[in-house]
């Protein structure tokens, strides 16, 4: 049975089934297109390792990616000029359409955590206070 009929076909508590699944990507060809064009900007074109190269952190370093940045910085603008705010309006729409079917936003809940921490505070254990307020002070330990 092919990978995604295995995904639909319900859930399991095998890890190594669900891992089959687990990682397809979208939109199919094209999806799989723009996650390869992804992961050869952000990972080799920038001297970084790409995700597959990975591994978990380890004393001498290696396992971990470099963490280089790439930022696609693009000026509507210069490209639609005088169309740029309809262009943007309609980009808008199509997002809260998105949104409105319940995809959840990137960053949406770090957002709203540290809104909740500025106005509530955090929590954060007695000992752990304790340890900051010597480190503050200047003492260690």
């Amino acid at each position: 049975m092919p990978t995604t009929e295995r995904c639909l076909a319900g859930a399991t508590l095998d890890p190594d089934a669900a891992l089959n699944g687990a990682m397809l990507t979208f939109g199919g060809y094209k999806g799989s297109a723009l996650s390869i064009m992804i992961e050869l900007l952000a990972g080799p074109l920038i001297g970084d390792l790409s995700g597959h190269e990975t591994s978990p952190a380890n004393e001498d370093g290696t396992g971990r990616p470099w963490h280089g940045e790439l930022i696609v910085a693009i000026d509507p603008h210069r490209l639609l000029g005088d169309e740029a705010a309809r262009h943007r309006q309609h980009a808008e729409a199509r997002f809260a359409g998105v949104l409105a079917q319940g995809a959840r936003r990137p960053s949406r809940r770090r957002h709203e955590a540290r809104r909740r921490s500025r106005e509530q505070g955090v929590t954060i254990p007695r000992g752990l206070h304790q340890q900051l307020v010597r480190v503050r002070d200047g003492a260690r330990g």
